[in-house]
Parts: structure tokens; sequence; C-alpha cells
């Protein structure tokens, strides 16, 4: 067993640690929202209904997703206090401490920001094996990264002394994603042991930005000093707000020209727009093993938006040898033969890396999200969990390991403490309550309660609340769902 652990241990460790979050709340079953990242769970009322669509309670108490997180760096890093000037410093700011940035940066560096709203959720339980849900939801999902070496680049004001010998990686993206979603799941016991759920769900893409490759690396000869320059970039837009007609760049002018249209939609033009239509589908399943461990696995996001309306597609690869300075045009006083041989140079690159556009339409993907845990029943009232959740983003696997306390105290109370290793920092603590009074529920869920307390230090925030109305409760403990009782 010693063997298995230290295994599991090592693996996590060495990946990447960073992910979507929500996992506090996978083992919060008494809670709807928790089917979506487990279909299979059935919460254990016969009808539960949340949402901005419902009459005053959808309104006061709004069903929200709020994340933001870094891999690399707190807020205090990047934006750093200088007493002696008292005053906020950014990269470029005079005194700024590169050193400290530097020092706390990942070869690529990740930002995340999401929101979710639901608009109308609605779960009911046919019987005592089928339980049937409907969902309807607005997101938006961005993610920003960039290489250590662009700051290192940076750092050494622009001259790339550090890369000396050495090749540089500029790596720089952005992929942003709007779009409303419809879903229907069901979940299903087989047996007393097996439960499965699938919810397949509808995409209607509204904003798009997505940079499948933005790859640069800068070598400089360690001898002569000579560099060269390689790009390789692809970047899809969709957006309903200004047509590219032409793009191009205007050397008699010496500006880059967008041709275009300022396409003015209305509101109801982008709420009611599905022209980008797209699919994807969740799948989870849950065993019991016996009185005392119950296991988990889920996978959600799985699928792809197909983007129609108004895109571009930006398209650049080649590479620029630079061999030296030539002063020659530069001995006269003649000010054209400077100003053609320094416009030559620029237009040279410019011919070299100015992307080609196109406005085919194309397919843009969700970032997939599975889910690997169990939990262990200490009592009726009390469980223990561990989960391993995995989200692929750009090709990479990204992770988060995460243990809970989850204990459903009386029929109106339940709480969930947790500890995560996540966003490659260790120090997230999460709480998770749920508090019921008559037909109502209110629930507050985060894996970094010390965000709110230290945000400067803080590499995520993460917060999920709402009110749910539930309706049909049942009365007494279920053998069929560990640590699921009174409700």
């Amino acid at each position: 067993m010693k063997k298995y652990i230290s295994i599991i241990l090592f693996f996590t460790l060495t990946i990447n640690i960073w992910a979507q979050q929500n996992n506090t709340m996978y083992y919060m079953h008494r809670l709807p929202q928790s089917t979506l990242l487990n279909p299979a769970i059935q919460p254990g009322c016969k009808l539960t209904i949340s949402g901005l669509a419902i009459p005053l309670f959808g309104q006061l108490f709004p069903a929200i997703h709020t994340n933001v997180g870094s891999n690399g760096f707190a807020y205090k890093d990047f934006v750093q206090y200088s007493s002696a000037m008292d005053s906020l410093m950014i990269p470029t700011s005079e005194g700024y401490d590169y050193e400290h940035l530097l020092s706390k940066l990942k070869k690529i560096n990740y930002l995340t920001f999401e929101e979710h709203l639901d608009l109308l959720s609605v779960g009911y339980q046919l019987n005592k094996d089928w339980r049937i849900t409907f969902n309807i939801a607005e997101k938006t999902e961005t993610r920003f990264n960039f290489s250590k070496d662009i700051m290192q680049f940076i750092a050494d004001g622009g001259n790339g002394a550090s890369f000396s010998g050495e090749t540089a990686l500029f790596n720089l993206g952005l992929t942003l994603t709007q779009w409303h979603e419809i879903g229907i799941g069901a979940s299903k016991k087989i047996d007393n042991r097996w439960t499965v759920g699938a919810r397949a769900k509808l995409l209607f893409g509204i904003v798009n930005i997505w940079s499948e490759k933005s790859d640069f690396t800068w070598h400089t000869d360690a001898t002569d000093y000579d560099y060269a320059l390689e790009g390789n970039m692809k970047i899809h837009t969709s957006q309903p707000f200004y047509q590219v007609n032409e793009f191009y760049y205007d050397y008699a002018n010496d500006s880059l020209v967008f041709d275009g249209d300022d396409l003015e939609p209305s509101p109801n033009d982008v709420v009611m727009n599905f022209s980008n239509p797209g699919a994807a589908i969740d799948l989870g399943a849950e065993y019991i093993f016996n009185d005392k461990l119950t296991l988990y696995a889920s996978i959600i996001d799985l699928g792809f938006i197909h983007w129609t309306t108004n895109t571009n597609t930006f398209v650049m690869e080649g590479n620029y040898d630079y061999e030296g300075y030539d002063p020659q045009p530069h001995l006269t006083e003649d000010d054209s033969i400077i100003d053609d041989y320094t416009t030559g140079k620029k237009q040279e690159l410019i011919r070299i890396f100015l992307p080609e556009d196109n406005m085919e339409s194309y397919n843009s993907y969700l970032s997939p999200k599975f889910h690997l845990g169990g939990t262990y029943k200490i009592n009726d009232k009390l469980n223990v969990g561990a989960l391993y959740r995995g989200t692929v983003f750009q090709d990479h696997l990204h992770s988060a390991f995460t243990l809970s306390g989850n204990a459903n105290l009386n029929k109106w109370f339940t709480a969930s403490l947790s500890y995560s290793m996540m966003y490659n920092q260790y120090t997230n603590i999460g709480l998770g309550l749920i508090a019921r009074a008559k037909f109502m529920q209110f629930y507050v869920v985060t894996d970094n309660v010390w965000a709110a307390v230290w945000p400067q230090s803080a590499r995520n925030f993460n917060l999920r609340l709402g009110i749910n109305l539930v309706f049909g409760c049942v009365k007494k403990s279920s053998k069929t769902l560990v640590g699921s009782s009174d409700l």
C-alpha cells in the first residue's frame, strides 16, 4: 500500500499543479450543483430548481461561479510595492525587482479567468433509480499564457544578454471563449453498487479568440552575437462587433491597416446568436466498493464549437537571421540614404512576419476535465475524500489534488473542509457550507479561503454561491449514497 501511495504522490507532485477549480464541491452531494462535476450523482431530493430565471430567489441570490488563478505568481510578486517611493511598481518601472518576479515564474505561466452564470437548472427524481436534469448557463473562460523568457528579455533591457549561446522561447497566447450552454442529463442506478450518468450539451458560441499557435524563438550566437528569430503563429477570432474585410501593411504610409466595418449589434443580436453551434458531453460513475468505501470518476466538457460568424484566421510563419549591423549607410550626410536603409530593414521584417488572413470557419475545443477519487465513510454523518482532477489545455495535462472532510451534521446543515495542491501552491484551504430552511437551500463554496484574507499573496481565488429550491428531500440515510445522511 505504501508503494502505491508513493507512486500517486510522485505523479501528482511532478505534474504541473494547475486546474479549473470546484474540488471542494465534488463530494458535497446534497448540493445539486455537484452533478455539474459528476452527472452520476443523485442529490436525494425529488425536485431541485435554481438559476437567474427563478422569480425573486434567482435575482437575490444568482447562482454564479467565479475563478481567477495563476500558476506562477501572486499579485504582490507582479505588482510590487516600493517603500522608498511609497508607490506600486509594474515591470518597466524604475527600480522594479525583476529578480524577485523571475524567481516565481514557471517556464510557461498561465492566468485563468472564469465566469459561469446559471440561468436555469432543474433536477427531478423520476423514481428510486432514475434522475433527469436540465440546465441553461452562460459561460466565459479566458486563459492567457506567457513564457518566463519574455520577462527575462525585458529585464535585460531587450538586448538578450541572458540568452548568449542559447535559445529563448517567446511564447505568448490567449484563449477567450464565451458561449451559451443547454444541457440535458440522466443518472441511473444500475444495481446496489453502480450508478452511472451522462449529460449532453448544446453549445452556441458568442465570442472566441484562440491562439492555436503562438511560438517565437530567439537564438543568440555566443561567438559573434548574431541572432536568429523564428516565428510560428496561428490565431483564430470570431466575434459579432467588427468585420475585417482586408488586412495589410501600408508601406507608403508606414502603417498597419484593418479595413472593416463596425457591426454595432444590439444586445438581442448577441444573446440570440445561434450561428456558432457546438456540442459537448459529460460522463460520470459512482461505485460502492463496500459499506465504507465509494469510488467516483467523471469527465466533463468533452466537446467543441464550430465558429462561422465573422471569422478570421491569422497565420504567420517565418524566420529572420541578423548577421550584423552595416555602418556604411550611416557614414554619409545624406539623410535619404540613412532613411532608405532603415526603412528597408524594417520592411524586410514586416514582409517576413506579417500574418496572412483568411475567413474560413473553424472548430475550437473546450478544455476537458476528468476526476478520479473516492470517499471513506467514518459514520452516518462524516466521510473523508481524496480527489485527483486533471485539465487538458494546449496539449498539456494540468493537475490538482484535494483531500476533504465532508460532514452532513443534520438535515439543515452541511460543511466540507478541504486541502488542495493546485496552481503550484500548497496552502489552499477550502470550505463549503450548505444551509437549508424549509424549501430553500443556501450554499457557498471556495477552494481557497485565504484568498479573501490575503488576496495579494493568493495565486487563486474562486467562489461558487447561490440558492436552490428543494422539494421532497429524503428523510433518512440512504445506503446507496455513502455519507448521505438526513436531508
